[in-house]
């Protein structure tokens, strides 16, 4: 059984996920938790029993893409790498060639483009990091915020 879970915001923030009822949201937190190496999961029906969650929602969480079923009472939490930074994502924020575009964006622009503050910078990519992987490295795609500006814009895009 994996000792640590993590989530990623932007993906328990997201739309899809969002939408799940409570019952199927606490169900995969639970998952999560007693999930074992790389998101297997072999106790989800007791689980579900234990949280007292109607079994139906694994069904849910399997329809909507959150849980694969792979053999009989044996499931993977799909976005098991993701939520625990090592996907694919995580990886590139955390290479060198990404902390070497990181420090060239802020030595670039050094302060705050929405409100001028020098402290707290972060590369905000105009066109999203995941959804671009071929913008990452483009210094035309990104600019620097603070971190309170840079939540606020997320926030602000989120709820459109």
């Amino acid at each position: 059984m994996a000792e640590r879970v993590a989530f990623s915001k932007s993906f328990i923030l997201g739309d899809d996920f969002m939408d799940l009822s409570l019952e199927a949201k606490a169900l995969y937190f639970y998952l999560c938790i007693v999930a074992m190496d790389k998101g297997v999961v072999i106790n989800a029906k007791a689980t579900a029993r234990m949280i007292q969650v109607d079994e139906n929602e694994l069904k849910t969480l399997i329809d909507k893409g959150f849980l694969v079923d792979y053999e009989e009472g044996h499931y993977q939490i799909k976005h098991w790498a993701e939520n625990n930074g090592i996907g694919e994502n995580a990886k590139a924020r955390n290479s060198y060639k990404y902390r070497q575009f990181r420090e060239r964006i802020i030595e670039r622009d050094v302060i705050c483009q929405m409100c001028g503050s020098k402290k707290n910078l972060e590369v905000h990519h105009t066109k999203p990091f995941a959804q671009y992987p071929e913008l990452r490295y483009d210094e035309d795609n990104a600019i620097v915020l603070c971190k309170k500006c840079h939540m606020a814009l997320h926030k602000e895009l989120r709820n459109g």
